[in-house]
């Protein structure tokens, strides 16, 4: 639980980190990319590993499924975002981007926060020898 406790608190930090300089080069022009390129990774491999760990868990296994997938796509979409729609209407996948990042910080949140219900419920499982799980 202690893992899963770090990767919460290393991938919010990051996000935020990430949010702050994305929206400063978006309404300010300061130039931090490479910095928000490093803070962005850093989420994506928080939440990659978050997936990795719900998937070994029963009952968290399609949560693990969706942090993987979606952990894989948020550098890829990051790092072609200047690429798509080159046009006055980039400003649509520049809030698209804004949206995945913001989707990815959520699903950090939801994963761990599931993870410590689920190992929660499984330790008083064992602490109760199963009454728990039987409702008496």
């Amino acid at each position: 639980m202690l893992f899963v406790g770090i990767l919460r608190w290393v991938g919010s930090i990051a996000g935020l980190g990430a949010l702050t300089l994305g929206l400063l080069f978006w309404i300010a022009n300061i130039n931090l990319i490479s910095i928000h390129m490093l803070l962005g990774i850093t989420v994506a491999l928080s939440l990659l590993l978050l997936g990795l760990v719900a998937l070994s868990k029963k009952g968290m296994r399609l949560l693990g499924a969706v942090g993987v997938i979606y952990a894989l796509f948020v550098p890829v979409f990051g790092l072609t975002q200047d690429r798509i729609l080159v046009t006055s209407a980039h400003w649509v996948i520049q809030a698209a981007h804004l949206l995945v990042g913001i989707g990815a910080l959520a699903l950090v949140g939801i994963m761990s926060t599931r993870y410590e219900r689920h190992k929660q419920v499984v330790d008083e499982n064992h602490t109760f020898g199963g009454v728990a799980a039987r409702g008496r």
